[in-house]
C-alpha cells in the first residue's frame, strides 16, 4: 500500500474517525516531546503573519496558529469533510491540492505540512508550490516521521510490508534542498508506551496500512514499548 495512491488517501480521510482514533492513542500513550508541539513552535519561533496550512486535516493546528500566535490563517485540504471540521474551528478551510495550491504568488510568510507531503502524489510539484506562495524570506516547516518509526510493532508482524513513503527523516532534506535557500532539520524521538494487549490492538486498528493486522496482535503481559521517531524540517528563503 503506498501512502500518496490518491484513492488511500481520499477513503482514509472522507471521515474523521480513524484520524482522531490514532490522534488520540498517540497523545495519551506517548512519553517526551510531542511532535505535535514542536511543529507548533517551529511555526511560533517565526512569528507568521500569514499561515497557510496545507491538509490542514481537523484543523486543530490551525486553530491555534491563528488563537495563540495571532496569524492569518488559511487551510487547504482535498477531503471535503476535513475542510468542513476545520471550518469547525475558525479556520478559513477550503478544498484544494498540494500540487495546485490556489493561492497567489508571495500569498504567505509560513507555510505548514504536517504529517502530509507523504500523501502527495507529485512531491515535487507541491514542493514547488510551497515556495512559490511563500514571500521571499518565507518559510516552511514541514513535519513527518522516520520509515522506521514504531519499528517494533510491526515487527511483531515480521516487519511492515508497505513501500517506503516519499517524504521521511532520511530523505526530507535533499528533496527540499532544490525549492529553499536553508534547509534546518529537527529529530523528535519519543517512546509509546502501550499497557495492554487492547491499547496495542487499538492502535494498530487505528492506522492507515495496518488495521487489517489488528486481530493478529499477540497477547501481551507487561507493558509493550516502541520508538517513535518524528522529523520536523524548517526550510527558508524559498528558490522562486
Amino acid at each position: 500500500m503506498k501512502y500518496d495512491n490518491p484513492l488511500i488517501v481520499r477513503w482514509e480521510y472522507a471521515s474523521e474517525e480513524r484520524l482522531q482514533n490514532r490522534n488520540a492513542i498517540l497523545r495519551s500513550l506517548s512519553t517526551g516531546t510531542n511532535p505535535e508541539q514542536a511543529a507548533f513552535d517551529a511555526v511560533a519561533e517565526l512569528k507568521p503573519k500569514r499561515v497557510v496550512d496545507i491538509g490542514c486535516g481537523l484543523g486543530e493546528l490551525g486553530e491555534r496558529f491563528a488563537k495563540e500566535l495571532g496569524a492569518e490563517v488559511r487551510g487547504v485540504d482535498i477531503s471535503p469533510r476535513m475542510v468542513e471540521l476545520a471550518r469547525a474551528r475558525g479556520v478559513d478551510a477550503q478544498i484544494g491540492d498540494a500540487e495546485r495550491l490556489p493561492f497567489g504568488d508571495d500569498s504567505f510568510d509560513c507555510a505548514f505540512a504536517g504529517w502530509v507531503l507523504y500523501h502527495v502524489p507529485n512531491l515535487a510539484q507541491a514542493l514547488s508550490e510551497c515556495a512559490r506562495v511563500l514571500t521571499k524570506d518565507g518559510t516552511l516547516v514541514a513535519a513527518s516521521v522516520c520509515d522506521d518509526n514504531l519499528s517494533e510493532v510491526w515487527a511483531l508482524f515480521g516487519g511492515r510490508a508497505r513501500q517506503p513513503l516519499s517524504f521521511t527523516r532520511e530523505n526530507g532534506e535533499a528533496l527540499l534542498q532544490p525549492f529553499f535557500t536553508q534547509v534546518e532539520r529537527r529529530d523528535i524521538d519519543g517512546e509509546m508506551v502501550f499497557p495492554d494487549t487492547e491499547a496495542l490492538r487499538a492502535f494498530v486498528a487505528s492506522t492507515i496500512d495496518g488495521a487489517h493486522l489488528a486481530p493478529q496482535v499477540p497477547a501481551i503481559s507487561e507493558p509493550f514499548h516502541a520508538t517513535t521517531r518524528h522529523v520536523i524540517f524548517v526550510a527558508s528563503a524559498p528558490l522562486h
